[in-house]
């Protein structure tokens, strides 16, 4: 996921923002900060949201972190999804794909969030700890 800012904002977020730990992996920033040259506005920087499991990191490039994404995550977390290709950063409901064989293959508790390649689980966010993850992505498009 990438956040859009301006150069002071997405500086202090690299600079402050601490990774968060959950059970099974780290989100973290990625530490360069990507410009978006404009052609009659100012340039726009870009934050890279990665999720790091047994030191192998995930990301998810090219989704907007915005209030929408983050309300999708904290009102239907099980039809959240980040990821047009794989991995996929996403919810337990999605009847009739390949997400659902995964999501019954490993016995993943419908409340969670997952990352996936699209066969296999890389991890698993719980339920408890869906709102951390919400309130620290938050932090950072404030």
């Amino acid at each position: 996921m990438e956040v859009p800012m301006d150069l002071d904002q997405a500086t202090f977020h690299v600079e402050k923002t601490k990774s968060l730990k959950l059970k099974e992996l780290i989100f973290k920033i990625k530490p360069d900060i990507k410009e978006q040259k404009r052609l009659f506005r100012t340039s726009l920087y870009k934050l890279t949201i990665v999720a790091e499991v047994n030191n192998k990191g995930y990301e998810f490039a090219g989704y907007d972190l915005n209030d929408k994404l983050i309300l999708q995550l904290e009102k239907d977390p099980s039809r959240f999804l980040v990821g047009a290709d794989p991995p996929f950063l996403c919810g337990t409901n999605w009847p009739a794909s390949g997400i659902s064989e995964v999501v019954e293959a490993n016995n993943i508790p419908l409340d969670s969030l997952i990352i996936t390649d699209g066969s296999n689980v890389i991890a698993t966010i719980y339920n408890d700890e869906i709102p951390i993850l919400s309130n620290w992505l938050k932090n950072l498009i404030n």
